[in-house]
């Protein structure tokens, strides 16, 4: 059975169970089409947490003709206020065009979640895949409560079980708002490392085999493959990380207002670093923010979210140090702050920017 045909049926599904005519004979019939097969029910999971991510959505489904989109301003008109021929409640003529409505509104809400830069694959055996593409930011709603802010050009696949809620970050950079759930440990795998939480607010950001962890609340446990893993503590306001004194440790423990580093089996610990953790997580809002940044770190954040990359042609620049906090689509204030502030020429191209010394 191919995957169009299962999320034709988790629609089906989906709409007869928002119809008002849901019998003991349907709720047996779902039941059995969910326990079939795994993928049906991560394909009417992913429908339900579409329209619960969108749920202002549902209010269009009274009066919209069967396969059609509310147009831009429809809301507050008569159709989005669900103005229609009355009919007899219990008639087949008045569910057809609600079940049909909310077919439609089903496939607007997957639309606009597209059109957002999200990307949902379902029919995976090891769970749903969601793709964020570049300059896009989107908030996926998980069946469990939880939520995942997927940051620009990211990826993770989820995969609930009866034991563990495991999400696999497999590039890119996520925040996490984990529902509590002793029973099920949260768990973010990216590469070797293991990130794992009860209810909690972090953020977990993979370069290749690093990894950046920042936590806002609560406290996670980080582990690693190896058998052990070298880890350095630093203090938040100074010395330079190799003045610490290495020691060996098989997890690590991060708290609220501290952030976390990997580079290979190197572990950076930096506690009482609130300030720190807001700076990172300033991209939901939609800002990077650079202190004491070298122009070449601060090139390769911007390139993460624009497709137009900028190039470091002079090494001269490349360690130029700036700060402060810029929109990350507003890429025109940071060419024209480069220009006016600092010894760079910026060479506009049509699909590149090349930047060099002055």
């Amino acid at each position: 059975m191919d995957s169009e045909r299962i999320e034709q049926q988790a629609a089906n599904w989906f709409a007869r169970r928002a119809s008002g005519t849901w019998t003991d004979a349907d709720q047996a019939g779902f039941d059995a089409w969910v326990g079939e097969r795994t993928a049906h029910r991560i394909a009417y999971l992913r429908l339900d947490a579409a329209w619960q991510h969108a749920a202002r959505m549902q209010a269009l489904g009274a009066g919209v003709p069967a396969g059609t989109i509310p147009p831009r301003g429809a809301w507050g008109s008569g159709l989005a206020r669900g103005r229609q021929p009355a009919l007899p409640a219990d008639s087949e003529a008045a569910r057809r065009p609600r079940r049909g409505a909310l077919m439609a509104v089903a496939a607007s809400v997957l639309l606009m979640l597209c059109g957002a830069g999200l990307y949902v694959y379902t029919s995976h055996p090891f769970g749903a895949r969601y793709v964020t593409a570049v300059g896009k930011m989107t908030t996926v709603a998980l069946a469990d409560g939880s939520q995942v802010t997927l940051n620009t050009d990211s990826s993770i696949r989820v995969r609930f079980t009866a034991g563990e809620r495991r999400i696999t970050l497999g590039k890119g950079e996520a925040f996490f708002d984990v529902a509590k759930d002793a029973s099920r440990p949260f768990i973010v795998s990216a590469g070797a490392s293991r990130v794992i939480a009860v209810g909690t607010k972090f953020s977990v950001r993979r370069d290749g085999t690093d990894l950046r962890l920042a936590v806002s609340e609560g406290k996670v446990r980080v582990e690693g493959t190896a058998a052990a893993m070298r880890w350095q503590q630093v203090p938040a306001s100074h010395a330079k990380p190799e003045a610490a004194a290495a020691r060996r440790e098989p997890e690590v423990l991060v708290v609220a207002g501290s952030v976390l580093r990997t580079t290979h089996s190197e572990l950076l610990l930096q506690e009482h670093a609130t300030a720190e953790v807001d700076r990172l997580l300033s991209w939901r809002q939609g800002f990077v923010s650079f202190k004491d940044t070298s122009l070449a770190a601060a090139v390769a954040e911007f390139n993460r979210y624009n497709p137009r990359q900028m190039i470091i042609a002079d090494p001269a620049v490349a360690a130029i140090k700036i700060g402060g906090n810029f929109r990350a689509d507003n890429l025109d204030a940071f060419l024209w702050l480069l220009q006016n502030g600092f010894p760079v020429s910026v060479e506009q191209h049509a699909d590149s920017i090349v930047l060099r010394a002055r």
